[in-house]
């Protein structure tokens, strides 16, 4: 467990799936690009299957957000806070970053502050989807 002065952050157990699943439910519901593809038990049960095959972290208690490290594809495949501006997304990036050289990651085409996040993280464009996991083009 790391502590910095606000936050606390740990490895992800299967029980902080629903806690995670409700942060990426409620970007879906204020969401208007997302189309509801799971509902909120959906999510909680594909999150808790994969915190045992993924490198996973959360911050906070109560959870305000959490990452998911895929080392097999060296990719990050989720990214969800529910207090913006405060450091948190940060705080989570950069505990994989410390670990891992190389990393990649697809955001939805639409999500221009993830964007500038990802940018002045270090990220470069490199690629576009015309159609993610959920049918949204990605980049």
């Amino acid at each position: 467990m790391i502590q910095n002065k606000i936050y606390t952050l740990r490895r992800a157990t299967i029980d902080d799936a629903p806690a995670c699943a409700l942060i990426v439910d409620d970007w879906i519901e204020k969401t208007v690009e997302m189309p509801r593809l799971f509902d909120e038990y959906s999510l909680t049960e594909m999150i808790r299957n994969a915190i045992p095959q993924r490198e996973v972290w959360v911050i906070g208690q109560p959870i305000n957000g959490y990452i998911f490290y895929n080392s097999d594809l060296l990719q990050i495949s989720a990214l969800y806070v529910n207090k913006r501006g405060e450091g948190i997304g940060k705080i989570l990036l950069d505990q994989i970053k410390s670990d891992h050289k190389y990393l990649h990651l697809w955001s939805h085409e639409f999500n221009n502050s993830a964007h500038k996040f990802y940018k002045r993280e270090g990220f470069q464009l490199k690629n576009r989807k015309d159609r993610g996991s959920d049918g949204i083009p990605e980049i």
